[in-house]
């Protein structure tokens, strides 16, 4: 929501601004939706301005028009003609030919789905940045589309045949078309469109229940860009993967024009179908197990889906999906929600996982601390427990301490069904064989049996991860649709590293030591040793280096436990040293994250662990996100999203929990190792 009195004076340097001859009122709408920089959460009208290079009275009377600035900050009017009252559009579909284009937006009864996590005003800047630059684009490539065809038809070009054949490319591929798609693919919606130039179509013709001539001071592209932030405001876990979609038709088209553009939504389930393949179903007998995991991927990705969903979702036959639900629920796993409407016809079951059908433990060892948690099915903590070891890092005391905490948060949980339990270490290791090889920063540690002292001391099956991929595994568990495609997850706490999902299963490497970023940090800063290998790079233990930095720096650190956290404390007071330390840091971890996308070509990148507390995590996220958009080779054709982990400082210890309910449901053909025993009815 903008301010219309003052605000922050903070201004960024975003797309070129606005031609003050040609305001483009739709555009100032996405702009104020997308929100200004940090610390400041609303614009002013003269802040607005001056980003724009308007006037401060234009862009007042623009958001008057827009009715922007007495509400929640979302979009309620879109002043076309006549007027279209937006807080319940849904941007459905786009057509765009030279002068003409259609914005087609839905309006549904049925409910929108789960809210998801609130996004900032720097995800939403970072969105809108992309997004109006690749339709900016597109803009473009169709006025030089128009031109060209002008200068063919100049030159002589039979102008029957040109109609001929615009007519028929009109019939297949125009805008009436798009909406009758439209109105196919969402029948549960009712269609408005927005409408702009000739040829766009008949107010009131078609499947659309209302048409609106847009004014000649709002672009196709600002409208479509408003309409989506407003969206993100209100739903964001639902719009995520949208917009992603929409960004990337619009990219792939910019780059090859070729006729109209046109772009319908889709929706989740079909989207990720089409942006990441999922697991398809096989028949044979033998993969009965194969598919009740897809089944419970499915839903656990959509928090809800019906069985008519779940066999469109996993390519299952309808008899097949009722078979397996009926077990699903007969043993516990799945709860059946209260029927809903689906327009005509029987209405539909939504099928929803069991929170209390399942548990795990994950246990964090860390330098400093013994951290332990119990997990149900759906990512809730149930009980969370932490140990400091202070001088005591002696291995067998060590096991000894995790196993009673263990067993402590196990009855603290009362969960009669105790998947696992899964461990997060700090590298190297051998996850085949379950041992711990000679960690840094763990004095008299070397080749330490950790899954067989455990399990023995448990009786119950574990899991040894190495930290940063238990943190990657938690966060793409927990995180559902909005986690679904590949992403590194940058892990910093006593040192760095990293996990990564790809092509739809985390990636452990041969030995399960994937993901070490600190011979890449040293390569980026050229730091090597004498005989020319990669050095060690201090800044690769975030946490010490912190508080070494700021010491040299002259504050005041206090010795022992609690340094970093001191000086985070002074970082969020606006302590400038404090402030300038974790930038240093900041940017040497953000050579590796550079290195990772390079390597890797991934578009999201999240940063979290240990060392990200909340009041520091906005400087490491804005380090490393300049980084990662300013130096890969492919920074053109690539922007990558730097987010911050949901899981905190317990990402780890989460995320080793996690790794049981992923290995026990995730459906993988190559398993790379099969849980001894698990709790009745869930095999």
């Amino acid at each position: 929501m903008p301010d219309v009195d003052g605000g922050s004076r903070q201004v960024p340097t975003d797309p070129a601004p606005l031609d003050p001859a040609q305001l483009d009122e739709a555009g100032v709408v996405a702009a104020t939706l997308a929100g200004p920089p940090a610390p400041a959460r609303t614009w002013s009208a003269r802040d607005l301005a001056d980003q724009l290079g308007v006037s401060a009275k234009a862009v007042a009377g623009v958001w008057r028009r827009w009715e922007i600035g007495h509400g929640d900050g979302g979009l309620t009017m879109v002043p076309a003609d006549p007027p279209y009252p937006s807080s319940r559009g849904e941007l459905l579909g786009v057509w765009a030919d030279g002068d003409t284009a259609l914005v087609v937006l839905g309006e549904s009864a049925r409910p929108r789905g789960q809210r998801g996590r609130a996004a900032d005003n720097e995800e939403r800047r970072s969105i809108h940045t992309a997004l109006a630059a690749q339709l900016g684009r597109v803009r473009d490539a169709l006025a030089a589309g128009t031109a060209e065809a002008t200068r063919g038809a100049t030159r002589g070009a039979t102008r029957g045949a040109t109609r001929g054949a615009a007519r028929k490319a009109a019939d297949q591929d125009g805008p009436a078309a798009l909406v009758a798609s439209v109105a196919e693919h969402h029948p549960d919606s009712d269609l408005h469109v927005i409408a702009w130039g000739g040829g766009s179509g008949t107010p009131g013709g078609g499947p659309a229940r209302s048409w609106h001539r847009a004014g000649r001071s709002m672009s196709w592209t600002g409208t479509a860009c408003a309409i989506v932030l407003a969206e993100l405001d209100q739903f964001p876990g639902r719009v995520r993967p949208v917009l992603r979609a929409f960004t990337e038709a619009a990219r792939v088209y910019a780059d090859a024009p070729r006729g109209a553009f046109a772009w319908r939504r889709r929706e989740p389930a079909e989207q990720q179908a089409q942006a990441h393949p999922s697991p398809r179903a096989f028949n044979q007998l033998a993969l009965g197990s194969y598919n009740e995991k897809l089944v419970i991927e499915s839903i656990r990705q959509a928090v809800t889906l019906s069985r008519v969903e779940i066999a469109e979702q996993t390519g299952l036959t309808p008899q097949a999906v009722s078979r397996i639900t009926r077990n699903l629920l007969t043993s516990g796993l799945l709860a059946e929600d209260a029927r809903q409407p689906a327009g005509a016809g029987k209405p539909r079951a939504p099928l929803r996982l069991r929170p209390d059908a399942a548990s795990a433990i994950g246990i964090h060892l860390d330098p400093e601390m013994i951290t332990v948690v119990a997990v149900d099915l759906c990512g809730d903590l149930l009980d969370q427990r932490q140990l400091p070891l202070g001088e005591r890092p002696d291995p067998r005391w060590c096991v000894e301490q995790m196993a009673r905490l263990a067993l402590e948060s196990a009855r603290a949980a009362d969960s009669e069904a105790l998947l696992g339990v899964g461990v997060a270490v700090p590298g190297p290791l051998d996850t085949r064989a379950g041992l711990l090889l000679d960690p840094p920063l763990f004095r008299s540690w070397k080749h330490v049996a950790l899954k067989a002292e455990l399990a023995e001391r448990l009786d119950t099956p574990v899991i040894v991860e190495k930290d940063s991929t238990a943190a990657a595994i938690g966060e793409r568990w927990l995180g559902a649709a909005d986690r679904a495609g590949d992403f590194v997850y940058l892990y910093l706490g006593a040192g760095a590293g990293s996990g990564a999902f790809l092509n739809g299963d985390v990636y452990r490497g041969t030995t399960g030591n994937a993901g070490e970023v600190g011979k890449l940090c040293a390569i980026e800063a050229g730091r090597f040793t004498e005989e020319g290998g990669p050095a060690r790079v201090p800044e690769c233990a975030p946490m010490s280096a912190v508080v070494d930095r700021a010491r040299a720096a002259g504050m005041m650190v206090p010795q022992g436990d609690g340094g970093y956290e001191w000086v985070c404390a002074a970082a969020a007071r606006g302590d400038r040293r404090a402030i300038g330390v974790f930038e240093e840091v900041a940017r040497v971890l953000a050579l590796g994250a550079v290195g990772l996308v390079d390597l890797l070509d991934v578009e999201l990148l999240i940063i979290g662990g240990p060392a990200v507390l909340p009041s520091v995590a906005g400087i490491y996220r804005r380090e490393i996100a300049a980084a990662v958009n300013r130096f890969p080779l492919a920074r053109h054709v690539r922007e990558v999203h730097v987010a911050q982990s949901r899981l905190n400082q317990a990402a780890a210890a989460v995320g080793a929990a996690s790794s049981v309910f992923h290995e026990a449901f995730t459906p993988s053909l190559g398993a790379r190792t099969r849980m001894a025993r698990r709790a009745p009815g869930y095999v």
